[in-house]
């Protein structure tokens, strides 16, 4: 075992010490200070640590070790001094579920819920569409290269089928046969009629979820609803910048600015009365949500993201398919 990933595992056993004891403090607001040092210090972590590695190496070390730094904060702004959270439940959380709502694992173990085979069929489903989607993706990028953002956009997509409604579906199979009523984190964001609808009902629950507790509730009542709407999207922003553009060395900026944009259009949903007949339209709406989202998604997912990791990511999966 090579000493840059024994390095990781210890990084990553720290953290699931400092998640199940900063929450004991009485002082909530050292807690927090501790935590956000906890945050800022796995990123500038993982970012050095893992700078001569591949772009795909980098990327799943620093994504990872940033979920679990931000369960850490998530322990501590949903417990003060006593938590009712065991180790073994703490550990379950912080290790075998995306979503960022640690009461539900206070009942595991328990007697399985209902709505497991629902959830198991819909995973493998999603997971057969995400497989033909990336077949389909290598082909466009032979033959259609040239349109805007076509193959990159299905490949994303298959792929996003594959985790977020495939894995995450038997993920939530998995915790409600062991007695954890945790829910789908991917909500048919096709439905989504606005941005706030896409962003704060349907989208990655998970990150939803974390932004409304670690940032928009604590800021809520000191500066207001706008700013801490806003300060969300900087937030998610940052933590997006973190994930895709340092562990490729480029791109700085431009997935901070897909979510700038993002932010300022929910903004406008709110305040413009063209905007708001846009959104309540059965058709227009769902143009308006689709429109902002794949338009500046090249920011997001700029090319080197695409192609150091996305596209290595799609032919491992096909290769190791036999495709």
């Amino acid at each position: 075992m090579d000493l840059i990933l024994i390095s990781l595992l210890i990084w990553a056993a720290a953290l699931l010490v400092m998640g199940y004891v900063l929450p004991y403090l009485l002082n909530k607001q050292i807690a927090r200070i501790l935590g956000w040092i906890v945050v800022i210090g796995t990123a500038v972590f993982s970012i050095c640590i893992t700078h001569a590695e591949s772009a795909a190496y980098r990327m799943i070390a620093i994504a990872s070790l940033q979920l679990l730094s931000m369960k850490v904060i998530v322990m501590v702004e949903t417990y003060t001094g006593k938590p009712t959270l065991n180790l073994i439940q703490w550990l379950a959380f912080a290790q075998g579920w995306f979503g960022m709502r640690p009461r539900l694992f206070e009942t595991f173990p328990s007697k399985p819920l209902n709505e497991v085979m629902p959830f198991v069929i819909k995973g493998f489903t999603r997971i057969g569409i995400g497989i033909i989607l990336l077949i389909v993706s290598v082909y466009l990028q032979k033959e259609c290269s040239t349109v805007y953002f076509l193959y990159e956009l299905v490949m994303l997509v298959g792929l996003s089928f594959m985790l977020h409604f495939g894995i995450l579906n038997l993920s939530t199979a998995s915790w409600r046969f062991s007695g954890v009523d945790v829910k789908e984190l991917f909500r048919s964001p096709y439905k989504a009629k606005s941005l706030k609808d896409f962003w704060g009902k349907r989208w990655n629950m998970a990150f939803s979820e974390m932004t409304a507790l670690v940032v928009y509730k604590p800021l809520k009542t000191m500066y207001g609803i706008t700013l801490a709407m806003i300060a969300s999207f900087l937030v998610s922003g940052m933590l997006h910048e973190i994930a895709i553009s340092f562990p490729v060395k480029t791109g700085y900026g431009l997935p901070f600015l897909y979510f700038v944009i993002h932010g300022l259009v929910m903004y406008a949903e709110d305040k413009i009365a063209v905007i708001k007949q846009i959104i309540i339209h059965p058709i227009a709406s769902h143009v308006w949500v689709f429109t902002w989202l794949i338009l500046p998604m090249p920011l997001l997912f700029h090319h080197n993201f695409i192609v150091e990791v996305v596209q290595p990511l799609r032919d491992f999966i096909l290769g190791i398919m036999g495709m």
